[in-house]
């Protein structure tokens, strides 16, 4: 299965080779929630948040919907989890629709401008067995923002640094290393972070230097080499299978 898996991931990476890097600074129109054509039992959950930097396309919506579409049709092939490339959705954090959803994915949560509304949300959520994703950061300056808006969350906890051994990165497949270049360039080495509760239950995973879901995205446009788009994809449906199974 696994040879399979990685054959339909060089596929996708390997289509339109000969894009244009310029393709990728186009501007593209503002994110379309999409209804799914089935029912499946799995629905990807991006979360929409208030941010001090709001624009036409909006932090939360980096990498909207190419980036969930072609995980989902990843997760669909390499797994029997029952979904589709159609099934994601926008949830705002401070809705209680959070709740229908066992994963949610946070983009740039370095403009996060948080809210008492969303804070007392995104903490039950995350107290009933929620899993969160936060990923695409550009520096420490996004961290500290990020950082002071979890303490808020989740006053008294800290985030410690997530090694190789933990389930998250053997969920499903077995990651080999989490030393791997930003898909962006960043300014250090990306680094995996995570807060756990009284448990030691992994509430959430922070991609700190990274962007993985820019390797999602662009795998049909064959931006980034092949190995990389592969763990990117990698990362992300173990993220998945961790969430429905812890």
């Amino acid at each position: 299965m696994l040879v399979r898996a990685l054959a339909i991931i060089a596929l996708i990476s390997l289509v339109a080779e000969g894009a244009q890097w310029e393709r990728r600074r186009r501007r593209e129109p503002p994110p379309v929630e999409l209804t799914p054509t089935i029912v499946p039992n799995y629905a990807f959950a991006r979360v929409r948040f208030h941010s001090y930097r709001e624009g036409r396309r909006p932090g939360w919506s980096h990498d909207y919907p190419r980036a969930e579409r072609n995980l989902l049709r990843i997760l669909s092939e390499v797994s029997e989890v029952y979904t589709e490339p159609a099934a994601h959705t926008i949830v705002s954090l401070d809705s209680p629709d959070l709740m229908l959803y066992p994963l949610a994915y946070f983009s740039e949560p370095g403009t996060w401008a948080i809210t008492p509304e969303e804070t007392a949300n995104f903490r039950d959520y995350l107290s009933k067995g929620g899993f969160a994703i936060f990923d695409d950061f550009d520096g420490p300056w996004d961290w500290e923002n990020f950082e002071a808006c979890m303490a808020r969350v989740l006053p008294g906890r800290h985030f410690e640094r997530l090694e190789l051994e933990d389930p998250l990165f053997q969920s499903f497949f077995h990651i080999k290393t989490l030393e791997m270049p930003a898909g962006y360039g960043a300014y250090e080495a990306p680094s995996f972070w995570g807060i756990r509760d009284d448990d030691g239950r992994l509430l959430l995973v922070a991609n700190f230097n990274n962007d993985i879901g820019e390797y999602w995205e662009w795998a049909e446009h064959g931006y980034y080499p092949i190995e990389l788009t592969n763990e990117g994809y990698k990362f992300g449906v173990n993220y998945v299978i961790f969430a429905l199974t812890h």
